[in-house]
Formats: C-alpha cells, structure tokens, sequence
C-alpha cells in the first residue's frame, strides 16, 4: 500500500485526464524486461525475425493533446495497419544529463511515445508510410518532437536533430572515435 502513495504524490504533479489512466501492478524486474517479454511471445508465434519499422518520439508536454488528435485520434485510426505495443511515458528533463547524445525537448516535461510496430515482409513499406506521415504532421503542426534512434540520410538532418548538441557531439566522435570506424553506415559524419 506504501508505493501507491508515492504513485499517488507523483501523479500529483501531472496533468492527465484519471479516467485514462491505465495501471498494472508487475515487479520491477517485469517493468524492465517488458520488451523482452513481448519478444519472446513473438518468437513463440514466429514473428520476431520480421521488419520492426518503430517509431520512437520524444513529444514536449505543451503539445501532447495536438499529437493525441492528429497522431492517435487521426492518422493511426484511419490506417489499415495494426498499431502494435505503443508506450507513453512522461519524463522529467531534469533527470536527463546535459552529457548524454540522446536529443530530448526543451520542456520541463516530455512524454517518450514509442509505437513499436511489427510487419510480415510485405507490410513493413505501409508502417514505413504511417511513421513518415506522422513525422509530416508533427513538422507541419510545430511539434517539436525529437526522434529518439532516428535514421536520416543526410548530414544536415543530423546536425539539425542534434541542434546545440551538435558541436559537443563531434568533439565526442573526435576523442572516442578518431579513426571513425564506429557507425559508418549512418552518415553521421559524412563517412
């Protein structure tokens, strides 16, 4: 009964709608291990070694409701395609270092939105197509998402995803890397 009131202090200190709230009580261990978990199943079933087009977004707090509508209540209903585990997480960006590669908003508070779709070889193209509209309306709504593992082909998509980060970064890849054979098939330096 004890970590409910800690659950109950810290919900406190967020904006949500309680009726949404969903709850399900597993050990920590569980908690960390939930991919897996879904994994495994899909093992089971013979459907872990197919494309998985996910789409993981770092969304600011002040525009989650217009994410919501157009994202959820919109683009993934009208979609032929299954939505798959989604993950909504809020965050507190103070617990995030200033170190770190990961781009996150510039919001006290950001939700970590995961849609973690999984495809047969024919259907990955229209999950691709359902991420890249959704990347679309974020950018054409001023949503001032932040992908988290995206995939850009160009230079500049990097250096505009990394924002002030970009200079600490290549002074990282510098020092760590200076033969820059980590990660050359992701054109973050040009390589």
């Amino acid at each position: 009964m004890r970590y409910l009131k800690v659950v109950g202090k810290l919900l406190k200190g967020l904006s949500y709608v309680p009726g949404l709230m969903f709850q399900q009580d597993v050990s920590y261990i569980d908690f960390l291990d939930r991919v897996h978990t879904e994994e495994e199943m899909l093992r089971s079933l013979g459907l872990w070694d197919i494309a998985h087009p996910w789409l993981n977004l770092f969304v600011p707090k002040s525009r989650i409701a217009d994410f919501d509508s157009g994202v959820f209540k919109k683009i993934l209903l009208k979609q032929k395609v299954p939505a798959g585990l989604v993950l909504i997480y809020p965050m507190n960006q103070n617990k995030w270092d200033d170190k770190m590669s990961a781009v996150i908003p510039e919001e006290n508070i950001f939700y970590v939105v995961a849609l973690l779709h999984s495809s047969g070889l024919k259907e990955w193209q229209q999950f691709d197509e359902v991420n890249t509209e959704i990347l679309e309306f974020c950018s054409d709504a001023g949503i001032m998402i932040k992908q988290y593992l995206p995939h850009y082909e160009k230079q500049q998509d990097w250096i505009d995803h990394f924002g002030s980060k970009w200079q600490s970064f290549q002074d990282m890849k510098v020092k760590f890397d200076p033969n820059k054979i980590l990660a050359p098939g992701q054109r973050v330096f040009n390589q």
